[in-house]
Formats: C-alpha cells, structure tokens, sequence
C-alpha cells in the first residue's frame, strides 16, 4: 500500500472539486470509475465529470480535511464542505471512502457520505 500515492490522487480529487476542474478529476480517476453519491449513482468518467462538474451549482467552497485512514482495501477521508452553493453558506461534513486499481495509479471506486 503507498498511502502517498493515495494521497496525491485523493488530492487532486479534492483540489478537482474545489476548483471545477475536469483535468485535475480526470487525472485521479480510472476511466471505469463508479461513484455512488447521496444523489446519484454514476458509473463511467465522463459521466462522472458531468455529474460533479457540469450539473453543480455555482458554488466557491473547498474541501477542508480533518482525518486520513489507509488500509489495504481503502482510503477513507473524512472533512467539512464549506463555503457558498448559489450564493448561501454551506457547511457539510462529508465521509469519502476510495478503493484504487491494483498499481494505485487511479482511484476506482468513490462513496460520498454527507451530513449537513
């Protein structure tokens, strides 16, 4: 397991989400990528780039993590969404739980767990 490797992927997830930008999404995932979400459940990259990037809401938040657990079978990032979604504060806390390809060069699997 190279939890650094995790983590540079987990990060451009992050850093993709804050910023809206596909590059950076596109680049930390397989492009069989499946993502189950408290809204959806998507299956595909470019579904997926549309989902989170195209169908949002115009928002300026980031992603502040709290807490990091690797074991072999996953990485689970636990934090706060916070910011403005359509102008009005946000503040959610968020659980994402991330499975990897064999060579943890892409993220396969993401579980997004939110509590506002």
């Amino acid at each position: 397991m190279n939890e650094d490797a995790r983590d540079r992927l987990i990060e451009h997830y992050l850093d993709g989400m804050d910023r809206a930008d596909k590059g950076l999404l596109r680049d930390a995932f397989a492009p069989d990528i499946v993502h189950e979400h408290p809204e959806r459940h998507v299956e595909g990259i470019d579904e997926f780039l549309t989902f989170k990037v195209d169908e949002q809401p115009p928002q300026e938040s980031e992603h502040e993590v709290t807490r990091r657990i690797h074991v072999p079978e996953a990485s689970v990032v636990q934090g706060r969404k916070v910011g403005t979604v359509e102008g009005e504060p946000v503040d959610v806390e968020f659980c994402d739980v991330y499975e990897f390809n064999a060579d943890e060069s892409a993220i396969t699997r993401l579980s997004v767990y939110v509590r506002e």
